[in-house]
C-alpha cells in the first residue's frame, strides 16, 4: 500500500530569529556609517581655502650718519680715502638771443699758453695770437707769464668784432715772437670762441647764479679724474663730494646791459671714496629698523641712495657722511591680523570684512577648493595665505 506524502508549501525557509535581524541591522548601519565617515574624511582632506591679500605699501626712509676713519672701531664707522684740492676756471657765458638786441662785438674764449723752453715767457696784454687755420687775429686780455716747461690758461678776444671771430678749437702762433720761439711757445683752444654777435639784455642776479652753478658742475666733472688718481676704485667704488666756492668773480654786474659776461671761479672740492656695498649694507640694516611692528621690507630703492659729505679732512683721512635711503615695507604674514583662528568657519565676505579693517591691507579675496565650498575649513593647516606684490606707492 503506497502512502501519498503531501509537501508543505514553504518548507525549508525558516524565519530569522530576532537576534539575527538585529545583527543584520547593525551591519548595515556600520557600512553606512563607515561610508559617511569616509565622505567626511575625504571632505576634510580636500577642502582648502586660500586668502589672497594685496598689502598697502608703506614708504620708509632713513638718514644714517657714517664716519670715514682710518681704523673703524664704533658701529657706523668705515674705511675710505679722503682727497681735497682747489680748482680755478674762467668761462664766458652768452645771454640767449630770445628777446635781445643783436650787436656785433669781439669774440672771446679761453686759450692755453704753452711754453716748451727752459725759461719763463712774459706776454703783455694785447699780445697777438694768430689762428693757424683761418688767420683770425686774437689778443690777450691780461698780462701773462707762461712758466718754463709749463702752461697756463688765459682769456683772449678777437681783434675785430663780428662772427668771423667765432671759430672752433684751434692752435695759435704768436707773431710777436721770433720764428724759432714760435715753435716752442704757442697757444691752443679747447673750446670754440663765441660772442661775435651778442644779444643784449639786462644782466640779472639769476643769470650770474645760473652761470656759477653751470661752471661749478663743469669744474667738478673735470676734477673727478684728477682727484681719483691713486685711489683703488675696485675697493672704494663709492664716491661723494663736498664743494665749497672760495671765490667768484664776474666782469659784469647785475643791471648791466650786455650780451655776454665772464665768470671766474675758485672751488675747493673734497672727495670721499668708500666701499659702496658696505655702505649700502650698513644703511640697509638701519632702514629695516625703521619699519613699523609686524612689517617686512618689500623692496629697497637702491637707485635712491643719496650720500652727502658734511665734513672732509684730507690730512687726517676722515669724513662725516649723511646717507639717505628709502624703500617699501608691507605687512608681514606673521602679523596678528593674519592669525588663522580668526577665519575658521567664516564666509568669504566675513574674511574680507575682517581684513579690510587693517591699514596694512589694500584688498583681499578668498578662493575655495573644491569651488562649491562656502566657508573656511575648520582645520587651520587647510588655510593658506597668499600675500601678493604691493602696488607702487
Amino acid at each position: 500500500m503506497v502512502k501519498s506524502v503531501q509537501k508543505r508549501s514553504g518548507a525549508g525557509k525558516r524565519p530569522l530569529s530576532r537576534s539575527l535581524r538585529m545583527y543584520q541591522r547593525i551591519a548595515v548601519a556600520f557600512v553606512i556609517g563607515t561610508f559617511l565617515l569616509l565622505l567626511v574624511v575625504l571632505y576634510l582632506s580636500v577642502s582648502r581655502a586660500t586668502i589672497h591679500v594685496v598689502p598697502s605699501p608703506k614708504l620708509v626712509s632713513t638718514t644714517a650718519e657714517v664716519q670715514v676713519v682710518p681704523s673703524p672701531v664704533a658701529q657706523g664707522d668705515m674705511t675710505g680715502v679722503v682727497v681735497e684740492q682747489t680748482f680755478s676756471q674762467v668761462k664766458t657765458f652768452n645771454l640767449p638771443s630770445d628777446g635781445g638786441t643783436p650787436v656785433s662785438q669781439k669774440s672771446t674764449g679761453i686759450v692755453t699758453l704753452i711754453n716748451k723752453t727752459s725759461s719763463p715767457q712774459t706776454l703783455v696784454a694785447t699780445t697777438r695770437l694768430l689762428s693757424n687755420e683761418n688767420a683770425t687775429l686774437f689778443r690777450l686780455d691780461n698780462y701773462t707769464t707762461v712758466p718754463a716747461n709749463g702752461q697756463i690758461e688765459t682769456t683772449v678776444h678777437a681783434d675785430q668784432p663780428g662772427t668771423a671771430g667765432d671759430i672752433g678749437p684751434v692752435q695759435f702762433t704768436i707773431p710777436g715772437l721770433s720764428q724759432s720761439q714760435q715753435k716752442d711757445i704757442y697757444a691752443v683752444s679747447i673750446n670754440a670762441m663765441t660772442g661775435g654777435v651778442a644779444y643784449v639784455h639786462i644782466l640779472t642776479e639769476q643769470d650770474l647764479n645760473d652761470a656759477v652753478n653751470s661752471l661749478t658742475d663743469e669744474i667738478v666733472n673735470a676734477a673727478k679724474t684728477t682727484l681719483a688718481t691713486g685711489v683703488d676704485r675696485s675697493i672704494f667704488a663709492g664716491e661723494a663730494y663736498r664743494i665749497e666756492v672760495l671765490e667768484r668773480k664776474s666782469d659784469k654786474q647785475p643791471g648791466t646791459e650786455t650780451g655776454s659776461f665772464n665768470v671766474s671761479l675758485s672751488v675747493k672740492i673734497g672727495a670721499v671714496y668708500y666701499g659702496d656695498s658696505l655702505l649700502r649694507e650698513a644703511v640697509g640694516v638701519d632702514l629695516v629698523k625703521r619699519l613699523p611692528t609686524d612689517y617686512v621690507m618689500s623692496s629697497v630703492n637702491a637707485d635712491g641712495l643719496l650720500v652727502t659729505v658734511n665734513e672732509a679732512d684730507a690730512q687726517n683721512n676722515t669724513a662725516s657722511l649723511s646717507v639717505y635711503l628709502d624703500g617699501v615695507g608691507v605687512i608681514a604674514e606673521t602679523a596678528e591680523v593674519f592669525a588663522k583662528e580668526r577665519f575658521v568657519g567664516r564666509s568669504a565676505q566675513e574674511v574680507v570684512t575682517l581684513l579690510s579693517a587693517s591699514e596694512g591691507v589694500a584688498s583681499t579675496n578668498v578662493t575655495f577648493t573644491p569651488f562649491w565650498l562656502r566657508r573656511i575649513p575648520t582645520l587651520q593647516d587647510h588655510i593658506s595665505l597668499d600675500i601678493q606684490a604691493p602696488a607702487a606707492p
